[in-house]
């Protein structure tokens, strides 16, 4: 096939795969170009087309194509598969927690890859989009942490690997060898001399060396990958248990006790042991500010005791609690854990007895919240604006305290019917946060301490005068994610 005709395939490919991505086609018509497009890729299966191909296949067998993806990347041996569920993506990657990629799949959303940067790190996650993009973003990701060996760079280090147990497998079979004839000859099975007997020295290195071959190779490439975590009852799984090392500083803490106050600012908390049934878990206590008792209601205060006496110089983690039905419950906030996964795996042993749990973690230092966490608002803005998200369940929604929004709609118009998880749809101008959209929402329920949200700013933009101008632009009844992706499709536009 000479350049002419590979260039005037290439530009019907495009036809007819733009075609099927924009054009309303009838049935026909759609079962026409694609026969075409296989007709297409059955000639020509050089690299060439392979942009085109896997363009197309992203259409028909979307799974494949990121397979096939990742198999012509740099990583392949790091590849943890194609998942169509978070949970299962999750479960894969965090088996070996010390490197890994893989895609998620969603047949609206497109692609979405998840990378860990660093070992027993919670995992990086690109945006939605095609391949390609999230491809050069983990690339970006790589030149930032070198988190990822290549399959060249993995290989080598088998190569290695192998060679150092043949050298030192040779050493130990001649010891054996050698040790052998020394011992008691009738405690040897017969079986055992006679094989000893049949094979010289060069015949038993081989036969051993080359089952080691293969077990040493296989284990270097695919590393036996210990379980970290467990399911959790919602869509992310992590690890509810404490680890070996957490049940050593238990008990030693258990030996030892802890203080009975904590200072906390002007406040002094009282150090409660969560169950006293339980000895490992009395490494994680609940604070009670005996003065101040209505802060409870908005927030559980947890420190974790075995750093009691260097917690200021740790990072604090604060979580969102949601019920089983998606009600946001009341902020927590953990301190003393010193790395990220800790901190997970803590908020969930807290949270999983009382069938709650957490809909979103995120990091913040005690010098941005020391004089925020006593109310709710207040608390609100810390987490809102300084606190920076580490870990959130699938479809999440951040909360809003009610008192914050002007809750009388500016603009009358029908409404969609809502559910628990519908937000409210609001707009952020001068010092007033108003509704825009979420009268249902706020019927069903006006007991609620917080409502999941979604925020809109003057500063991007938006007016009342362009609410409206969207608004005729819609059929009634009107969805919150309907309006709130029409306004920001305008603004980007």
């Amino acid at each position: 096939m000479n350049a002419l005709e590979k260039a005037l395939l290439i530009k019907e490919l495009n036809i007819l795969i733009d075609g099927l991505e924009h054009r309303s086609l009838s049935f026909f018509e759609i079962a026409k170009s694609k026969s075409r497009l296989t007709e297409i890729f059955g000639l020509c299966d050089e690299p060439i087309f392979q942009k085109q191909i896997l363009k197309f296949k992203s259409h028909t067998q979307p799974e494949k194509a990121a397979r096939d993806f990742a198999a012509n990347t740099l990583y392949k041996l790091s590849f943890r598969g194609v998942f169509l569920q978070d949970s299962l993506l999750e479960k894969a990657l965090y088996q070996n927690a010390d490197a890994g990629w893989a895609i998620l799949y969603h047949a609206q959303k497109g692609w979405q890859i998840w990378l860990i940067p660093t070992p027993n790190r919670t995992a990086l996650v690109s945006e939605w989009g095609y391949l390609e993009n999230i491809y050069h973003w983990m690339l970006a990701q790589q030149q930032i942490y070198s988190c990822l060996q290549t399959d060249h760079e993995l290989k080598q280090h088998a190569l290695l690997e192998h060679q150092r147990v043949k050298a030192l497998t040779e050493t130990d079979l001649n010891l054996l060898i050698d040790f052998i004839p020394e011992q008691n000859q009738t405690d040897i099975p017969d079986s055992l001399n006679q094989a000893i007997e049949t094979l010289d020295p060069s015949q038993q290195i081989i036969a051993i060396d080359s089952k080691v071959q293969h077990d040493e190779l296989h284990a270097a490439l695919h590393p036996e990958r210990p379980s970290v975590c467990n399911d959790h009852p919602q869509e992310t799984l992590v690890s509810v248990t404490l680890t070996a090392q957490e049940n050593n500083l238990a008990e030693k803490l258990a030996k030892n006790s802890v203080p009975q106050t904590l200072a906390l600012k002007q406040y002094i908390a009282h150090i409660q042991p969560l169950d006293d049934a339980n000895k490992p878990e009395q490494a994680l206590y609940r604070l009670e500010i005996l003065d101040a008792p209505e802060i409870s209601q908005h927030v559980d205060l947890l420190l974790y005791g075995p750093n009691v006496q260097h917690w200021q110089q740790l990072p604090i983690y604060l979580a969102e609690q949601i019920n089983s039905q998606g009600r946001f419950i009341k902020y927590l906030v953990l301190l003393g854990t010193e790395n990220q996964m800790q901190a997970i795996r803590l908020i969930h042993l807290f949270t999983d007895p009382y069938q709650h749990q957490p809909s979103a973690i995120k990091e913040i230092f005690w010098h941005h919240l020391q004089d925020s966490f006593t109310h709710l608002e207040t608390l609100f803005d810390s987490y809102s604006q300084k606190a920076t998200l580490i870990w959130n369940i699938d479809s999440y929604t951040p909360f809003i305290p009610i008192q914050l929004i002007q809750a009388q709609k500016f603009i009358q118009f029908e409404e969609s019917p809502a559910d628990i998880q519908t937000p409210l749809l609001l707009l952020k101008e001068r010092h007033k946060i108003r509704l825009i959209h979420g009268q249902n929402r706020l019927n069903l329920s006006r007991t609620e301490s917080a409502y999941p949200y979604l925020l809109l700013d003057r500063h991007q933009g938006v007016s009342w005068q362009l609410i409206q101008t969207i608004l005729t632009q819609l059929a009634s009844p009107i969805d919150c994610y309907q309006l709130y992706e029409a306004i920001e499709k305008y603004l980007s536009d």
